[in-house]
């Protein structure tokens, strides 16, 4: 009996889980129209968070650099739009500005081809994350 019990505790906490996270998954064309600053969030970390085990590699496949072609074109969209209506101050502001100077870094290091640079850009972009998190969340 403890055993089902057990076995019926952890799939009513897996379904509440699933039901808190986000399932919608955002285009470039509805960063636009997001209404919350939760939603530019959850668009970002669609697309960046699996690049974050990336970090460090010594090789990126094609399939890597396009990867990091989409991170930095999807942080370019967010973070004009986190800037112009869901601004905190200046401080937010110069962070979300940060990320897009990172996002133009990986950009163009994926268009190079350069592992090298692309990681540096990766490991930057989540560095300035944490901070903006550690800050405003």
């Amino acid at each position: 009996m403890r055993s089902l019990r057990h076995h019926l505790d952890g799939l009513c906490l897996a379904a509440l889980l699933a039901a808190c996270a986000p399932s919608h998954r955002y285009t470039d064309a509805e960063v636009a129209t997001a209404p919350r600053l939760k939603d530019i969030m959850w668009s970002q970390a669609q697309l960046t968070d699996p690049q974050w085990k990336k970090i460090g590699r010594s090789q990126y496949s094609d399939a890597d650099f396009a990867g990091f072609a989409d991170v930095g074109k999807r942080l370019e969209l967010t973070t004009a739009r986190i800037r112009k209506d869901f601004s905190r101050g200046p401080a937010f502001d110069k962070l979300a500005g940060t990320l897009a100077e990172h996002a133009a870094e990986l950009g163009q290091a994926a268009t190079a081809r350069d592992g090298a640079k692309a990681s540096a850009a990766l490991s930057a972009l989540r560095q300035t994350c944490r901070t903006c998190h550690a800050q405003f969340r």
